[in-house]
């Protein structure tokens, strides 16, 4: 908990993230209890994650679903700051993930791809299957790694208060998280003899730094990034990317077993 924390910046030096976390602003003294419980479903949604293959979540008798609950939960309770776009930017943010997942699902189904459905490790699965070396379904998998992306990078900005900050940074993480696990190959596919505990370990280390990178590098240099005349072609362009993925995915004939 204290890494994920510590990666998605949401730790401070002054006080503690548990106190600041509910905090109105600066000096205010009001407790924010709705940015609060969108940071702790952010916080917990981390628990559904198969960095290693088995999210942790698992120790409480839940799978990997969990994650969609607490990120959609995260996302739909965190308060805005009165900027316009925020609204329709949360409902796209929910929509095109939603719609990207339900085509891999029904592709999971059609091919016979092992693991939970809902759940990330057969998104994960397939890449372990197919590597790089299927041309439709890496196109298909960059397709909507660029659309999840473009969905939450407006819901993504730098909020007027610690308390909205913290919680769009943490959910900011998780949901970088699951773009590398999902839609990124296994760490193991770039090294040759791997014992399976080494593999394991080098896959978990792999998608953190990944996730990582994208959560700084991707998410918070591009944050926001919603212009107001082209807000509508914005989307458009986002649609047409889950389009694109999903007719390429539809192509892909047989899964290599």
């Amino acid at each position: 908990m204290i890494i994920v924390l510590a990666a998605s910046g949401t730790l401070s030096r002054r006080r503690a993230v548990f106190w600041r976390v509910w905090r109105v602003g600066r000096g205010k003294g009001r407790i924010d209890w709705r940015n609060g419980f969108a940071w702790a479903a952010a916080l917990l949604s981390t628990f559904g994650l198969p960095w290693s293959g088995v999210p942790f979540s698992r120790y409480f008798g839940a799978g990997s679903q969990t994650w969609f609950t607490f990120a959609a939960a995260s996302l739909v309770i965190l308060r805005g700051d009165g900027r316009p776009g925020l609204k329709l930017g949360k409902f796209f943010a929910l929509l095109n993930p939603a719609a990207i997942v339900v085509a891999i699902f029904y592709f999971m189904l059609r091919n016979g791809v092992p693991g939970d459905i809902p759940g990330i490790e057969g998104i994960a699965a397939i890449n372990s299957l197919e590597g790089l070396l299927n041309w439709r379904l890496t196109t298909a998998r960059g397709c909507f790694f660029a659309s999840a992306v473009m969905s939450f990078l407006p819901v993504y900005r730098d909020f007027d208060s610690d308390a909205r900050l913290r919680a769009i940074r943490l959910l900011s993480f998780s949901y970088s998280s699951f773009l590398a696990i999902a839609f990124l190959p296994p760490a193991r596919m770039f090294f040759a003899g791997l014992r399976p505990e080494t593999a394991i370990l080098a896959d978990a280390a792999g998608y953190f730094v990944c996730a990582f990178l994208i959560h700084t590098l991707v998410m918070g240099s591009l944050r926001g990034l919603e212009l107001s005349r082209g807000r509508y072609s914005y989307y458009a362009a986002n649609a047409a990317l889950t389009v694109a993925g999903v007719i390429t995915l539809s192509t892909v004939v047989k899964l290599r077993s």
